[in-house]
């Protein structure tokens, strides 16, 4: 069973990709959340359950409060005590080439995608 988080401040971005993952059954399970600080407290809170933990994060970059760097730099201090190895997928709408940079100095980030979503970029993510 693949299972994904969506992680976005944008409501409209979200349901555009629960669509995308239902109608082209890309993965088995989403969960989504509107703020990178309770996606972090869940993975926190669930991390030696296996079952509970995502597969993949697609992680969105310019959020309010804890932003997408913010998450990237406090799972980092986590992962070692995750007990699955969960692969982070940013999404955004940045062009900035200094976005693309710094996303490959973390280790858990496989790929930065630019908005919008398509059916052929989710499946790339499983």
């Amino acid at each position: 069973m693949s299972k994904v988080f969506i992680i976005d401040d944008d409501p409209i971005h979200q349901r555009i990709a629960q669509i995308m993952i239902v109608k082209h059954l890309i993965y088995d399970e989403y969960s989504s959340y509107l703020e990178a600080g309770k996606a972090f407290k869940f993975l926190e809170h669930h991390r030696d359950d296996i079952q509970s933990l995502p597969d993949v994060i697609l992680l969105d970059l310019n959020m309010p409060g804890m932003d997408g760097w913010d998450f990237l730099d406090k799972y980092n201090k986590l992962k070692t005590s995750v007990i699955k190895d969960i692969k982070i997928y940013i999404v955004s709408s940045s062009v900035d080439e200094k976005d693309k940079l710094r996303a490959q100095s973390y280790s858990t980030v496989q790929g930065f995608i630019s908005k919008p979503l398509s059916p052929q970029i989710l499946r790339s993510t499983v």
